[in-house]
């Protein structure tokens, strides 16, 4: 049996190079989706990195051990995002090296969708089993665009408060925004600040987003109209503007991308916001005496109340998912992914299958519960508008500007929403 399942690796190794590795999706160049060697070979596209990358690539390994037998085969490539959504407005016509399967932020889908190159997910559900009620209902609905399933949920990414334990108590928490205002000003003194607000652009406009929808506002309205310059958003902003501008701040002037979390690490702030990715990079799996711990937003849970969230999600590009044996591949390696939620929790994400989060084993990843807590009371925003991605930029530069004291909160989200404005008319033209 190895004798047999070596001669079977070196032979699909042999048949890769022999058509290249742009070529590894397919058998040809006129039909891509043409078994290599009898094995169904599925390119699936990522931009996972640090430690949700390495797990990523185990359980795709993990995958095509299990599913050797059965003639499927899953090559991950992992591209920066940025590049990865450039690459796949390029290269989704060549059949030689386009993805089958894409993970991407929910956020994302309706633009690309406007570009025609995914395929519907129809009978995805029935295939593994899954009902709307099994799944965090921020990633179940934000791969549904006009009604038609487009992305499958993979996990849920808030932005929860990280604070230093040698410098506050769990009691001394806030919980509300007045109250984060207060404990700042209180702890801000002798070189150490309440929070390092980060002026460069960055999880700042998270933070915003959070306050933003917690407070009844959004990014566009009904008619996909954008209001991030709204009465409630200008207050916001002003908020985070006077945290480091006001009559009494509670942080430095000026902190570029990563001095916030520089500052944090070295015990020179209380307060850091980040995703559950970063759980991993200050190892609180690990270190049960870490002096870091994870407490939600804010007014982000409980009754009535909302935060900004992102979520990726799984996506089919329709030029190369032709065949039915392609789809049920791409279906089969989905529900594996899913069924593995909690390696995909370990390596620091929320997953989208709300039955891994009554187990044992996940309840005892302690600092992942503030971001599940956060999970479950999540907002994507109005991701169903095709532009909503382009918006978010806009009203981050708004903020990094206001925060940096180029322009007023005001000036700098009337300027950002101007700008959106005269984009989309571009765009339209």
């Amino acid at each position: 049996m190895k004798r047999a399942s070596r001669a079977i690796g070196l032979v699909l190794a042999a048949a890769l190079a022999l058509f290249g590795v742009s070529q590894i999706a397919g058998g040809s160049k006129e039909d891509p989706n043409q078994p290599v060697d009898g094995f169904t070979v599925i390119r699936f596209w990522n931009g996972f990195t640090g430690t949700d990358g390495e797990t990523m690539d185990e359980i795709v390994e993990a995958f095509n051990a299990e599913y050797e037998s059965e003639k499927i085969k899953v090559v991950a490539d992992k591209i920066p995002w940025d590049t990865l959504f450039t690459k796949l407005t390029t290269t989704s016509s060549n059949l030689r090296s386009a993805p089958h399967i894409v993970a991407m932020s929910a956020s994302r889908i309706a633009g690309m969708n406007e570009r025609g190159i995914f395929t519907d997910m129809e009978g995805i559900e029935e295939f593994i089993g899954a009902e709307a009620d099994d799944y965090i209902p921020a990633a179940w609905e934000g791969g549904i665009i006009d009604g038609t399933r487009l992305g499958f949920p993979l996990d849920v990414h808030p932005t929860a408060m990280y604070y230093n334990k040698n410098l506050i108590s769990e009691e001394e928490l806030p919980t509300t925004w007045d109250e984060f205002l207060d404990v700042c000003i209180e702890k801000t003194g002798d070189g150490i600040y309440g929070w390092a607000v980060p002026s460069m652009y960055s999880i700042a406009k998270d933070v915003f987003l959070n306050m933003l929808y917690s407070a009844g506002g959004s990014m566009f309205d009904e008619n996909d109209e954008p209001i991030f310059n709204s009465n409630v958003a200008v207050e916001k902003l002003e908020y985070l503007y006077d945290l480091v501008h006001g009559a009494t701040p509670v942080a430095p002037e000026n902190v570029g991308a990563g001095g916030d979390f520089t500052l944090f690490t070295q015990g020179k702030s209380v307060f850091y916001f980040d995703g559950p990715w970063v759980i991993n990079t200050l190892g609180l799996y690990d270190d049960p005496d870490s002096p870091y711990a994870v407490a939600p937003c804010p007014e982000s849970i409980g009754e009535g109340e909302t935060n900004f969230a992102g979520s990726h999600q799984f996506t089919l590009m329709k030029n190369t998912v032709t065949t039915d044996a392609v789809r049920e591949a791409c279906y089969t390696f989905i529900k594996y992914v899913s069924e593995h939620s909690f390696d995909w929790a370990k390596a620091g994400q929320v997953p989208a299958l709300k039955a891994i989060h009554e187990t044992e084993e996940y309840q005892a990843l302690e600092p992942i519960a503030a971001f599940t807590q956060m999970a479950y009371t999540a907002t994507l925003g109005e991701i169903d508008y095709q532009y909503w991605y382009e918006g978010y930029n806009n009203m981050g530069v708004a903020v990094s500007n206001a925060i940096s004291g180029v322009y007023s909160p005001k000036e700098a989200l009337d300027t950002a929403v101007a700008d959106f404005k005269a984009w989309v008319e571009d765009e339209e033209l």
